[in-house]
C-alpha cells in the first residue's frame, strides 16, 4: 500500500478516529493523514501519528482559531486534516467547522461513534434512546430526557462525571434508573461496567467515558398521587393541582398565571425563581415552558411546601428545586436568575427586591402578583428609589357559574401584576 503524498485537496478533511490504533481507518483516511501539511486534533489523536512531519495544532477550547487556521491553510494550498473522535457530526467538531467555513470546503470521513460503541457493548438497541450531551453544558439538560424516554445515552465531561450524574438523579428521587459506564471505548484500557445509581455515585471513572441509563422501575414511590397527563402548552386548569382549598382557594389562578408568565420573557433554557411558591402552580408552569432550564422555588409554609413535591410528581416534573424557607433567606443558594416571579413576600418585599435587582441577569424581568394594598405600596415605593421601568396592570377576572338553570359571573379577587426591568432593556 502506497501512502505517498498526492496533489493538494481543496477541502478540509475531518476524519473520525476510533480507539487507539489506526487499523480501523479506511485507506482514503490513511492517505489523507499521511499527505497532510497541517494536522489538527486532540493531544491523544496527534500522539498516534509520531512519524508525521506536518504542522500540528492541538484542539482544545480554541475552536475559533482552528476554523480560521483551517480556512487559511486551504487558501495557502495546504492539505488540511482535522482529527476527531468517532463521528465528527455527532456532537463533534464537524458541525462547527461546516458552520464556520462552509459545506463546500469540508469533507467528513466518520468512524464509529463512542455512543454507537457503548450501546453495542451493553447490547441495547438504541433507535429509541434519548441521546444527550452534557459536555460543557448544564447537568439539567438531562431532565427532559428523563421524562420522555426509558433509555438514555450521555456524553460526559470532567464536571458532569458518571458519579455526579448518579448523585444528581438520586437527589431528585430518580432512584428507578440503573445503567452502564463505558470507559476508554476502543482502547486497550476499555472497561464497561453495569451498576446501580448508588454504585455509580460511589465510583471513580476514566475521563473518557459514555454513560447509558435504563429505567428499571417507576420513579414514583408507593402511595404517590396519580400522574396527570395534560397536553396543553400552558394555562393548566386549577383543579389539576393539589392545593389547600379554603373558600378563596390558595393557588395562583389560571388566568393570572397565564398573564404573569407572558410578562416574564421566558427562555427554554432559562433559570427562573418562584418566590412565595405556594403549592407550586407557577413553578410547574415555568418548568414546562423552560424544559432545558431550571426552576428554583422557595416557600415558607411547610404545608404548602410539601404540596410542591406532590405536584411535581403529578406532572412528572424534574427540573424544580424547592426549599422551605422565608425569603430572602435561602435565595443566596440559587443561581442568578433570568426571570423572577414573586407570588408572596412574607412581609420582606424590600429585602427581596433588593436581592433580585442585584442578581437578575441582563434583560431579565421581575414579575410580582400583588394582592394587598400594602404590598403594592412597598413594591412601588422600592422602585421610586431604583431607576427601573415598572408597569402595573390591575386584573379583575370573573368566571361563569351556574345558578339554577341560569349562569352568572362570580368575581375572583382583583390582583395587580407588576413588571420591572432595567431601563433600556427590551
Amino acid at each position: 500500500m502506497s501512502l505517498e503524498k498526492e496533489a493538494p485537496e481543496d477541502k478540509v478533511a475531518v476524519i473520525g478516529m476510533e480507539g487507539e490504533g489506526l487499523d480501523h481507518l479506511t485507506l482514503e483516511s490513511q492517505r489523507r493523514i499521511a499527505a497532510a501539511d497541517l494536522l489538527m486534533g486532540g493531544e491523544r489523536h496527534l500522539a498516534r501519528l509520531p512519524g508525521s512531519s506536518a504542522e500540528r495544532i492541538v484542539i482544545g477550547s480554541n475552536l475559533k482559531e482552528i476554523a480560521e487556521r483551517a480556512l487559511s491553510g486551504l487558501k495557502e494550498g495546504k492539505r488540511v486534516v482535522v482529527l476527531a473522535s468517532g463521528d465528527p457530526l455527532f456532537y463533534g467538531i464537524g458541525a462547527f467547522l461546516i458552520k464556520r467555513i462552509g459545506k463546500e470546503r469540508v469533507e467528513v470521513i466518520p468512524a464509529v461513534s463512542a455512543m454507537q460503541l457503548a450501546f453495542a457493548r451493553v447490547k441495547e438497541p438504541w433507535q429509541e434512546a434519548a441521546l444527550v450531551s452534557l459536555h460543557a453544558k448544564p447537568i439539567e439538560n438531562l431532565l427532559p430526557a428523563l421524562e420522555e424516554k426509558g433509555l438514555i445515552g450521555l456524553f460526559t465531561d470532567e464536571t458532569n462525571t458518571p458519579d455526579a450524574i448518579a448523585r444528581f438523579l438520586l437527589e431528585r428521587g430518580e432512584a428507578g434508573w440503573a445503567g452502564w459506564v463505558c470507559e476508554n471505548l476502543g482502547g486497550i484500557e476499555e472497561r464497561v461496567g453495569a451498576m446501580t445509581l448508588e454504585e455509580m455515585a460511589r465510583g471513580r471513572f476514566a475521563l473518557l467515558n459514555v454513560v447509558i441509563l435504563k429505567r428499571e422501575k417507576p420513579t414514583d414511590a408507593a402511595g404517590a398521587d396519580r400522574p396527570v397527563r395534560w397536553e396543553g402548552a400552558f394555562g393548566i386548569p386549577d383543579d389539576l393541582f393539589v392545593y389547600r382549598r379554603p373558600k378563596a382557594g390558595l393557588i395562583t389562578k389560571k388566568e393570572i398565571r397565564v398573564m404573569s408568565l407572558a410578562e416574564m420573557g421566558l427562555r427554554r433554557n432559562g433559570i427562573t425563581w418562584d418566590i412565595g411558591a405556594g403549592s407550586g402552580s407557577v413553578s410547574i408552569e415555568l418548568a414546562r415552558l423552560c424544559p432545558e432550564g431550571a426552576v428554583f422555588a422557595i416557600e415558607k409554609n411547610r404545608e404548602d411546601f410539601e404540596l410542591i413535591d406532590r405536584n411535581m410528581r403529578r406532572f412528572g416534573i424534574k427540573n424544580i428545586t424547592a426549599v422551605c424557607e422565608q425569603a430572602p433567606a435561602g435565595l443566596e443558594h440559587f443561581p442568578d436568575p433570568d426571570a423572577v416571579f414573586i407570588g408572596g413576600s412574607g412581609g420582606e418585599m424590600a429585602e427581596i427586591l433588593s436581592l433580585c435587582t442585584a442578581r437578575l441577569k441582563p434583560r431579565g424581568r421581575i414579575v410580582a402578583n400583588l394582592i394587598t394594598m400594602e404590598n403594592l405600596h412597598h413594591f412601588s415605593h422600592f422602585f421610586k428609589e431604583v431607576p427601573w421601568e415598572v408597569t402595573y396592570t390591575l386584573v379583575q377576572v370573573s368566571r361563569s357559574k351556574p345558578i339554577l338553570e341560569m349562569v352568572r359571573y362570580e368575581a375572583l379577587n382583583p390582583i395587580t401584576i407588576a413588571v420591572a426591568k432595567r431601563k433600556g432593556e427590551g
